[in-house]
């Protein structure tokens, strides 16, 4: 079967660093990778400093090279440009992105006849590729990582007045010009459903998926706990970056509950963000400096070393006002490492994580039964193996990168060989 030429863009999606592999990097790295370990041609658009620049493999990040452009790179558009960029900073106006967007899509315009399909992962104020698409009436699919606008307001910042109304009618006009959406989770999905009247036709599932060559397998565990101090203690476990809606404070908390238990039991935290600061003042609160190790950020293939050392690996998320909409990929890497996992019951876990099967699910929030679980699990090593065992054989039969580039290279055919009609392309572009 012929091989594809895809075009992946990222116009304006801040926490994608090719040089870093964590978050929402990982994911589309492992994409990338896997579509041209399959043997298609990908080539990369990202938005960076506000350049265009092409990459040929993620691989070799420091190769980029800029892509072509035209009216944009006249002095004229450059003066405009700076002039306008200075008076939006003294009048402090926020930032609309209409510079970045026209840029962004004169460079997709420019490339798009060496490509078959245009695929992009969504972000805020990210129009460039849908309006290039439009115009030029070019296959377009899109990945809804997660609604940005929906996150801002859930950690306090939300978007106002004419601000909030561009971010909106740009995003509903990037959902509804594209012929497929992919999102990692059905609330995701009803999400796109219900807020942005995205038809359900449309909209793929995929969830997250995992390097099971890296995460599935077995690590000697003696090295980890040397280092950190963990000897032959019972650890608890988890891995991932510190926002406030991971839920690691009420980890915290349900530890100091476990610690009463089991006094020589240790938590060990793998990762880093913004909220490591109130993670630290819980800590602090409740006298646990000694019996907490934040290792800091490590590198993605470092992970397995430390996951080795826990007896359990938990996923902590809070009760949250919107119901849990991403793919955790800490989810599916705790269980290629073959970890007996405890983690809330919500989103897109419930529908991966068969309780007390392949982990053990708990009511999110509930300190008290979050302490309990993983009380119950650090008493019973067979059990621990079971529940581990159950969930690597899960991860490597259905959550492995590989199945996902298959999925992903279908639908591109499927897009391809009978293109959507566009939707009512309603937005700031249209």
């Amino acid at each position: 079967m012929d091989k594809l030429h895809i075009l992946y863009t990222i116009q304006n999606v801040g926490n994608i660093d090719f040089s870093h592999d964590i978050g929402d990097t990982v994911p589309v790295k492992q994409t990338l990778q896997g579509l041209q370990d399959a043997g298609h041609k990908v080539n990369c658009l990202k938005l960076e400093n506000g350049i265009p620049k092409l990459f040929e493999d993620v691989r070799e990040y420091d190769n980029a090279t800029v892509a072509p452009n035209g009216l944009t790179g006249k002095p004229l558009f450059k003066g405009i440009e700076s002039g306008v960029r200075r008076l939006q900073g003294t009048l402090e106006i926020p930032y609309f992105a209409f510079f970045d967007t026209y840029r962004f899509q004169e460079a997709c315009s420019r490339l798009m006849s060496d490509f078959d399909i245009c695929h992009e992962h969504n972000g805020l104020f990210c129009g460039g590729s849908a309006w290039a698409c439009s115009r030029l009436g070019f296959p377009y699919v899109l990945t809804f990582s997660a609604d940005p606008i929906m996150e801002l307001e859930l950690v306090g910042r939300p978007l106002k007045g004419l601000h909030a109304w561009v971010a909106r009618e740009e995003a509903r006009f990037t959902y509804h010009t594209a012929s497929k959406i992919i999102c990692v989770s059905d609330p995701a999905k009803q999400h796109l459903v219900d807020v942005w009247r995205v038809n359900p036709e449309k909209i793929y599932v995929m969830p997250n998926g995992v390097d099971v060559s890296l995460f599935g397998v077995q690590h000697n565990p003696s090295p980890v706990r040397r280092k950190y101090g963990l000897d032959d203690l019972p650890v608890v476990g988890f891995v991932g970056g510190f926002q406030s809606w991971h839920g690691i404070d009420l980890l915290v908390e349900s530890f100091a509950r476990i610690r009463n238990a089991v006094p020589n039991c240790k938590l060990l935290l793998v990762g880093d963000g913004p909220y490591r600061m109130n993670v630290e003042d819980k800590i602090e609160e409740l006298g646990m400096s000694t019996d907490v190790i934040i290792t800091g950020l490590v590198p993605q293939n470092q992970v397995p070393e430390l996951l080795s050392a826990m007896d359990v690996a938990v996923i902590p998320y809070p009760k949250l006002p919107k119901e849990l909409w991403f793919s955790p990929l800490k989810l599916y890497e705790y269980m290629a490492a073959g970890k007996a996992i405890v983690a809330s019951g919500s989103g897109q876990i419930t529908e991966v994580i068969r309780d007390e099967y392949n982990g053990v699910l708990v009511k999110p929030g509930d300190v008290n039964e979050l302490a309990d679980k993983i009380l119950n699990l650090l008493d019973n090593a067979d059990r621990r193996a079971w529940l581990g065992n159950n969930a690597h054989q899960q991860a490597i039969e259905r959550h492995s990168w590989q199945g996902y580039t298959r999925k992903l290279v279908e639908l591109y055919r499927s897009v391809l060989a009978k293109p959507l009609p566009l939707d009512d392309k309603k937005g700031a572009l249209a």
